[in-house]
């Protein structure tokens, strides 16, 4: 039983303040939570977490209440006076917290908890911040808990495995593992955080060779919802480590993880964009190089973007070409660079770490995601383009808003490593590769919120409806790319969902983790 397990420490020798035990249960039996100036109240709480640090900070009382300074920074900040703060998207950043807390290990992270569900307070966490909605990341007037100090790599003796912070994002561990030779399955973009992208699945342009980043965890350091601390992998908790491989944030806040790596030395990237008048045959070239990364030559990975520009009024297929070895201009994309293009083929041999390094501005934009999976079909992709185009009329005359649907494979290979230590939770289990879609909208201003939201809708359903008239929907909706209102666990399966639902249930019977709890924010699986 996971509510067993032995704390890393006594919670009952615990005390934090002046906390009356008799009016935290009455709160926590009534479910009412604290109103502004109680959370204020927090701050003298969560400040004496902090100044317990072994390093050296003290703390200093201003109007708005205590904050806390570790070395050269602060670590808790009330969100009136929280001006360096920022996050990817806009909606998120001007959400309003009550205050900020950057904890520096996993027993500050275990005593945060503590306090915040004995004071039944609100509550979201922050890995890379890299969701679109209030409360994924932010807190909506509760205590954000952000674990960007979380952050390290430790690359193991052997050079095997290495232990990740929690709160560490793709291109630090990229940077970490660079001078040892070494890669891991980390994401795309590096702004992206290990917290969410491993929790949720983790598609990486190493997936063809090594799996999707939930399969690559051997063991995860998590605070769980009552505040105690476990190891969990697959001799450790197996059913927790299965729920954790796909699950989300239901079931406590991962501190750590301990991944697999491998040899990696640079790799080609290259890029090319196609006119509107080409698609058809570009996308009959994508699916033979989708075939050919299932088995024949495990270092292809291929990504396109369909997108409009409303500047130039036309339409354009982008290209995006890797090879896993320094190879350039690999002969896998020999046929699909044959079509005439608007430019011509860019790119070179880079590392992985020097990929990932831009991380650009953030809170500039406003975004939504919506996510459909697919058997391989070049009519449904051609279908896509249409109702693309559609929809982009149904716009009419809103401007500023700037859709683009991104598509690559869940490679043969990433499928059958999802079997590996238990099966993970996500439910796929085909022959050969599925195509995952990513439709992406980004504008800047809140004016264009309701247009945004409704073009995600139209075009997702209008997709998912040719999906199912062809016969090749397939029910995974991934996690990191849905949008509110798509079922993500029922496309696990069934049984799949519940089987997360009743884990969940064993290690959060008070619900803190769940839909009306403490974290609300991103999907729920209660």
């Amino acid at each position: 039983m996971l509510l067993g397990a032995t704390n890393s420490y006594d919670r009952n020798n615990h005390h934090h303040g002046s906390i009356n035990k008799a009016e935290l249960k009455r709160k926590m039996a009534s479910r009412k939570f604290n109103d502004h100036v109680a959370l204020y109240s927090l701050g003298h709480v969560i400040s004496d977490i902090l100044s317990a640090h072994p390093y050296r900070q003290y703390v200093v009382y201003t109007s708005v209440g205590p904050t806390v300074h570790f070395g050269e920074r602060w670590r808790l900040h009330y969100e009136d006076a929280d001006t360096n703060f920022t996050i990817w998207d806009q909606k998120q950043l001007q959400t309003v917290y009550v205050c900020r807390v950057e904890p520096a290990s996993v027993d500050e992270v275990s005593k945060i908890v503590q306090v915040l569900v004995d004071n039944w307070c609100r509550f979201a966490v922050k890995c890379g911040g890299h969701s679109r909605y209030p409360d994924d990341s932010v807190s909506v007037g509760g205590v954000t808990i952000d674990l960007g100090l979380i952050n390290s790599t430790v690359v193991s003796e052997d050079r095997t495995t290495a232990r990740v912070g929690g709160g560490a994002l793709t291109r630090q561990v990229f940077a970490a593992l660079d001078p040892y030779g070494l890669g891991y399955v980390g994401g795309r973009v590096g702004q992206v955080g290990m917290g969410g992208f491993a929790l949720g699945g983790g598609t990486s342009v190493l997936s063809a060779k090594y799996g999707w980043a939930l399969d690559s965890v051997l063991e995860y350091e998590i605070v769980l919802p009552n505040a105690t601390i476990v190891t969990v992998s697959e001799t450790q908790h197996p059913d927790l480590y299965y729920a954790l491989r796909g699950g989300g944030n239901n079931f406590g806040i991962v501190t750590s993880f301990n991944v697999t790596v491998f040899p990696q030395g640079p790799v080609y990237a290259g890029s090319r964009t196609f006119g509107d008048d080409q698609t058809d045959r570009f996308l009959e070239e994508a699916e033979k190089i989708f075939t050919i990364e299932d088995a024949e030559d495990t270092n292809i990975v291929l990504e396109y973007r369909y997108a409009y520009s409303a500047a130039q009024n036309r339409y354009t297929m982008s290209s995006t070409q890797r090879y896993a070895e320094p190879v350039s201009n690999p002969p896998a994309f020999d046929a699909m660079n044959a079509i005439p293009a608007l430019s011509n083929l860019s790119g070179g041999i880079t590392s992985l770490a020097a990929s990932t390094s831009f991380s650009g501005p953030l809170g500039r934009t406003r975004n939504i995601f919506a996510s459909l999976t697919h058997y391989p079909s070049v009519e449904l992709g051609k279908q896509s383009i249409r109702i693309f185009k559609d929809n982009i009329q149904s716009l009419g005359n809103v401007t500023g808003v700037n859709p683009e649907l991104i598509t690559y494979s869940i490679p043969a290979a990433a499928i059958q490593n999802m079997k590996a230590r238990g099966g993970n939770a996500l439910g796929i289990d085909v022959e050969g590769h599925l195509v995952i879609n990513l439709l992406s909208v980004s504008w800047t201003n809140s004016a264009s919120d309701d247009a945004a939201y409704a073009f995600a809708d139209r075009f997702i359903g209008d997709f998912r409806q040719a999906a199912e008239s062809l016969g090749v929907l397939h029910p995974f909706i991934y996690i990191n790319y849905a949008n509110k209102g798509q079922d993500v666990f029922s496309g696990y399966g069934e049984e799949n969902k519940q089987r997360l639902i009743a884990i969940q249930k064993e290690i959060d019977p008070q619900g803190v983790f769940t839909s009306s709890g403490l974290w609300r924010g991103f999907f729920k699986v209660r």
